[in-house]
């Protein structure tokens, strides 16, 4: 943590400064007179990792690596990068007021707002007048119409701050808005009022259905949460329900004990799932998601969908496609899939959308017809016939557009750039360096091409020799799939898959190592079918269907598939990315980049303290002490002796605690036949568990942290099966304090 921290520190300093000119590949244009200045937007408004003022004339765009923001004149294609200013730690959401005078700027792990008073006329460019301290992780931020109030999603203490910027005050915190609260959008009805209108806020997680079993294609479905502005409480609540026919159809249904046969011949379903953007259209929402199919079997055109969801803002029903439907029925190859659907903006003078792919580094374009229901678009009079992609950067993650409607401007996150289209004839026009890359060979480069292919459906490899082409793909078929995909930011999607090994709720790759001491790492996967990272070569090959980055000793052609264990996988020849071995690098990035979220409860809290000393008597330690939370260790060096092995798990690091229960309807591998968990599993990490709700135990049986303690076997498996927890309100001290355990929570030793 400490060593990230100053990596951060040193990258952003020397973002800072880097204050030249830095011209698109058009060039500058000469300039012109300034534009009127607006005292209003055009249309709504909707969070991103970047904004533009009213007018459309400067720019400005987050570097969540280099803690810092950067200033673009972007007036007549000018595409000029002004200054970078440093601001907190990890900002992510941007708005700039309508009259280009202030922008505000979310700081994720410092957990405060910076407001920026705009100088346009001075070389100094922006300089922070007022630091406001809102939730736990503040991500989405987006002004009303007039610029009077911002709207901030605090993704961690899920709750929505509400600030006014004439003074600059946070006015109101509403906490009824469901978990993980993350993208917003806000209603224009173009008068000067900005109290009748309306926000939109999505949890970014599904939320469960009632009656329905995790695991199942339609367990979840997406929420959107509507607040009042005049009054800035919940006004409603409206489903965005998981899509009946996803267009893609299986062999075999894992839950209903079918099998796998050689037809695809069986329905599948997908719910929304990572509900990162939201934006206005006249009377309706568009919402990009990535669904979430977790029923077997586990094929990678079947796990996850790249779904679009249209919500009648009237109605409240929703008409959801799956993009990947379109990808699928182009007649031109090669064909790429839209991964990983991040962000979404929309013309204000034409029912036209542009959709960011995070994983798949694209923009496509969709159109809305009457009844509201989204349609991807081709490239016009193209035969045969494809997609219309319009390639950005790496790992794009927002995406504006003018109010003029001519230009959108992409952010990519991992490139740390911005690319520049021209929406009147879907071109990109040009590129503008946001913030420095790390120095070439550095370690902070390493790590950070690991997190260029752990979020990449593509990837891009060195040839094996100097002069060699770049080799292209391997991480996915046809760019379906990602590590990211079930794992964004390293964390997980709080979805229970049902795999190879039973029904397995995606565990958050922060805690695989020791904060302490990243040299050592729990045994992986909920069953400890896994020693290395690199065994997950496999997730690459099977579950996503790419090619591989272990190769044989022409560099280039995969090597026979990896098996867990023996031989081990770890060392063995690799592709190669900027230099560095791609396993090396994916590996780096899990045990230096992927940060740990933050609690949204103090340690202080006198509840969390209670409830830490209960923790402790009921020796909870014995399976979620030490500093990554989790007893788990890899003890040994590949390969384990096979002693240590019974059933391809590694038997010592498995506990029985009372989780598994074989009569379970969904406690099924995905060939349909008998899980493992008999003998136990791998302890869980409880480092953040707070970021992960309503989805508890491997096969998601619970929907609360009450629910675990309800659990008299596991809540006693520490003191040999003597119940130190059955009072009601000794549980609820001790849920306080597991929601405040984050990386600077001080760990509880085993005993």
């Amino acid at each position: 943590m400490n060593y990230l921290k100053s990596i951060g520190k040193i990258a952003g300093t020397c973002a800072v400064l880097g204050l030249g000119w830095y011209l698109t590949t058009r060039g500058a244009q000469s300039q012109s007179a300034p534009p009127p200045v607006l005292s209003r937007f055009a249309g709504p408004t909707s969070s991103q990792t970047l904004a533009l003022d009213g007018n459309g004339t400067w720019l400005v765009v987050a570097n969540p690596d280099n803690n810092s923001v950067t200033f673009f004149d972007v007036a007549n294609d000018r595409n000029r990068k002004l200054r970078e200013i440093p601001v907190g730690e990890e900002p992510n959401g941007v708005a700039v007021n309508p009259q280009g005078t202030r922008a505000y700027v979310a700081n994720t792990v410092s957990g405060t707002i910076s407001v920026l008073s705009i100088l346009r006329t001075s070389p100094q460019v922006a300089r922070e007048i007022a630091e406001i301290e809102v939730g736990v992780e503040p991500y989405g931020v987006a002004l009303t119409p007039n610029g009077r109030k911002l709207y901030v999603t605090n993704r961690r203490s899920n709750s929505v701050s509400v600030i006014d910027t004439a003074t600059n005050r946070v006015t109101a915190t509403i906490t009824d808005v469901g978990f993980a609260p993350t993208g917003i959008a806000i209603s224009n009805n173009g008068n000067d009022s900005d109290d009748d209108e309306t926000v939109y806020v999505t949890n970014f997680f599904g939320t469960p259905r009632t009656g329905q079993l995790d695991g199942e294609d339609d367990a979840k479905q997406g929420v959107v949460v509507f607040i009042r502005a005049g009054s800035d409480s919940v006004d409603g609540v409206a489903p965005l329900l998981p899509i009946g026919d996803t267009g893609f159809k299986a062999p075999g249904d894992a839950i209903a004990r079918i099998a796998p046969g050689t037809e695809d011949r069986l329905t599948t379903s997908a719910y929304p799932n990572q509900l990162n953007s939201i934006a206005l259209k006249g009377n309706f929402a568009l919402i990009p998601s990535t669904g979430a199919s977790p029923n077997g079997p586990a094929r990678f055109d079947l796990n996850t969908q790249s779904l679009l969801s249209s919500l009648d803002l009237t109605q409240l029903k929703d008409q959801t496609i799956n993009m990947h439907v379109a990808v699928r029925d182009q007649a031109a190859t090669p064909k790429l899939f839209i991964t990983q659907p991040w962000a979404v903006a929309v013309k204000n003078n034409a029912n036209e959308a542009y959709v960011v792919s995070m994983a798949s580094d694209i923009v496509v374009k969709a159109t809305l017809d009457a009844t509201g229901k989204p349609s991807v678009v081709n490239i016009p009079g193209a035969t045969p016939t494809r997609v219309l992609q319009i390639a950005t950067g790496r790992n794009p993650r927002g995406i504006v557009i003018n109010n003029t409607d001519t230009r959108a401007y992409v952010m990519n996150y991992i490139s740390r750039d911005v690319t520049v289209i021209d929406v009147t004839n879907d071109s990109v026009v040009g590129t503008i360096e946001s913030a420095p890359l790390p120095t070439p060979g550095s370690f902070e480069d390493q790590i950070l091409a690991g997190k260029d292919l752990y979020h990449a459906s593509v990837g891009e490899f060195d040839g094996p020799g100097p002069l060699s082409p770049k080799i292209r793909g391997r991480m996915s078929n046809n760019g379906w799939g990602s590590c990211s995909s079930c794992h964004p930011d390293g964390l997980s999607d709080n979805v229970v898959w049902i795999f190879a090994a039973g029904p397995r709720r995606a565990i958050s790759q922060h805690a695989d190592f020791d904060p302490e001491d990243p040299t050592s790492m729990r045994a992986l996967n909920w069953s400890g079918i896994f020693d290395e990272q690199e065994d997950f070569e496999a997730n690459i090959r099977g579950v996503s269907g790419g090619l591989g980055l272990i190769v044989g000793d022409d560099g280039i052609t995969p090597a026979a598939a990896p098996v867990p264990f023996t031989p081990p996988n770890g060392g063995r020849r690799q592709l190669k990315i900027r230099g560095f071995n791609a396993w090396d690098a994916i590996k780096a990035y899990i045990q230096f980049g992927v940060r740990a979220p933050l609690a949204p409860v103090a340690k202080d809290d006198p509840e969390a303290v209670a409830g830490r000393e209960l923790f402790k008597a009921a020796n909870c330690q014995s399976c979620h002490g030490g500093n990554a939370w989790s007893t788990s260790k890899v003890t040994f060096t590949p390969p384990p002796d096979s002693n240590l092995l019974s059933a391809g798990q590694i038997i010592g690091q498995l506990k029985k605690v009372g989780t598994f229960d074989s009569t379970q309807r969904n406690e099924v591998r995905a060939n349909a036949a008998a899980p493992l968990g008999a003998d136990g599993y791998v302890p869980p990490s409880l480092l953040s568990i707070s970021a992960f709700p309503q989805t508890f135990f491997h096969n998601g049986s619970v929907n609360s942290l009450e629910g675990v303690l309800n659990n008299v076997a596991h809540r006693s498996a520490g003191t040999n099966g003597v119940d130190s927890l059955s009072d009601s309100n000794a549980r609820r001290q001790v849920v306080q304090f597991l929601l405040s355990i984050d990386a600077y929570s001080e760990p509880i030793a085993p005993r």
